[in-house]
């Protein structure tokens, strides 16, 4: 059984391809979901609750018995997933856990392993992962601790794209600044002299 595989995919699709593999792997149970940002984890998490899945969430901002609530409930099925920000997973007690969706590639090659540890420990989890030209560094890192070359997969039916969108930069519309940075409305008539003419 593969207990952990990669799924390359460029960054305009990573939230679709997410959605998609959740939506296809209908098995996962006990299932912590993996984001960087927590905006990330509320919306997964809304657009989760939305299809009818019993969803919560974990993030910075949310208080220790709250947290330590919503891991029980994941442990005793009564949540089917819980999406987490990537620093506040470090922290939890991970006990119960049957498998593990990076959807972003963790910053630490610690956390991979941590991560794949708890999923081999359940012997019938797995850890899945997305991953961004932009993470090939890390990628290949966690490769080199582990010393074994982590298998790429593709899910069915899902249309990748064949290349990255091009982001375009931000215009700096900073004022310039001169004589003419001011609104006309603004500036103030010249005073001239009044011309009196002979009667």
């Amino acid at each position: 059984m593969i207990s952990h595989a990669i799924y390359e995919v460029f960054h305009q699709q990573k939230n679709a391809l997410l959605l998609h593999l959740l939506s296809e792997t209908t098995e996962l149970t006990h299932t912590l979901i993996v984001l960087r940002g927590r905006e990330d984890v509320h919306a997964l998490a809304s657009d989760l609750q939305k299809e009818g899945v019993a969803v919560d969430s974990i993030h910075g901002k949310k208080k220790p018995e709250l947290i330590a609530r919503v891991m029980r409930e994941l442990k005793a099925g009564v949540l089917k997933m819980v999406v987490v920000t990537d620093a506040s997973a470090r922290n939890l007690d991970l006990d119960g856990v049957k498998s593990v969706m990076q959807g972003d590639f963790p910053e630490l090659k610690e956390d991979y392993q941590a991560r794949l540890a708890r999923v081999e420990a359940e012997g019938e989890g797995v850890l899945y992962s997305l991953a961004t030209p932009d993470d090939r560094e890390r990628l290949a890192q966690v490769e080199v601790l582990l010393d074994t070359k982590i298998q790429r997969s593709s899910v069915e039916g899902f249309n990748y794209d064949a290349k990255s969108e091009r982001v375009r930069p931000t215009r700096n519309k900073t004022p310039k600044r001169g004589p003419r940075s001011k609104p006309l409305q603004n500036k103030k008539q010249k005073w001239k002299p009044k011309k009196f003419g002979r009667n």
